[in-house]
């Protein structure tokens, strides 16, 4: 039996991507999201405290403030041989442990977010070198990732300069619309589809004539360049 602890983002991607639902239970604190998971996953039946010992593999997809309460309340509900995924990019394994009493832990950490992961239904986990043995379960439970070996340390920078950089040019370039007095509905369309279908271009090598004359151009200008050092 499995069971999701959370109700936000991250709880909705797991269960969207999960292939076999059934002996999958939702635990949250949240009763009207929670409610909410619940019609839209109907095989997922509701979590209870009386239920945990029943449940081999937990994925804790809570914010980083919730582990500590969670974990001290409920993990000696849980049977010894549990398996604890834990998922939030900025807990580590070591921070997690201290609050399992002694059950197992395993990170499988997101790259990427969850939001777009549940609308695509794809996207790519991460497990670290140390816990290369869960790759072929994860992979039988959610066939539609790509699932990868590599440090907790290496998602949390990954995911960190990601959202660095997509606010800094969010922010960027709702100034300079703004300074030329565009219309809203313009700035609002650019937002939803120029700087992702540009974005997705880029990545598949596949800009058009315009984006690509813009992109040698700034390369060239030296208007590309990193703020690393090194």
């Amino acid at each position: 039996m499995k069971l999701v602890v959370g109700s936000g983002r991250l709880a909705s991607m797991v269960l969207a991507l999960l292939k076999e639902k059934k002996e999958t239970y939702l635990y949250g604190r949240n009763e009207q999201t929670v409610g909410t998971l619940l019609q839209t996953f109907p095989d997922v039946q509701m979590g209870e405290k009386t239920s945990f010992s029943k449940i081999k593999h937990v994925f804790l997809c809570l914010p980083k403030t919730g582990y500590e309460q969670f974990l001290n309340e409920s993990a000696d509900f849980f049977p010894n041989d549990v398996t604890i995924y834990h998922m939030a990019t900025a807990v580590t394994e070591s921070d997690v442990q201290k609050w399992c009493h002694g059950k197992r832990v395993v990170p499988l950490k997101l790259a990427g977010h969850a939001a777009v992961v549940r609308n695509q239904l794809k996207g790519l986990f991460v497990i670290p070198p140390h816990y290369q043995e869960e790759l072929l379960t994860i992979s039988k439970w959610f066939p539609s990732m790509e699932i990868v070996i590599a440090s907790e340390d290496e998602v949390l920078l990954a995911n960190q300069l990601g959202t660095e950089e997509a606010i800094r040019m969010i922010i960027l370039l709702n100034k300079r619309m703004r300074k030329h007095n565009l219309p809203e509905s313009i700035i609002k369309q650019t937002f939803n589809q120029t700087v992702h279908g540009v974005i997705d271009a880029y990545q598949r090598n596949d800009l058009g004539g315009f984006a690509k004359k813009i992109a040698d151009h700034l390369q060239q200008e030296g208007e590309i360049n990193s703020n690393e050092n090194g």
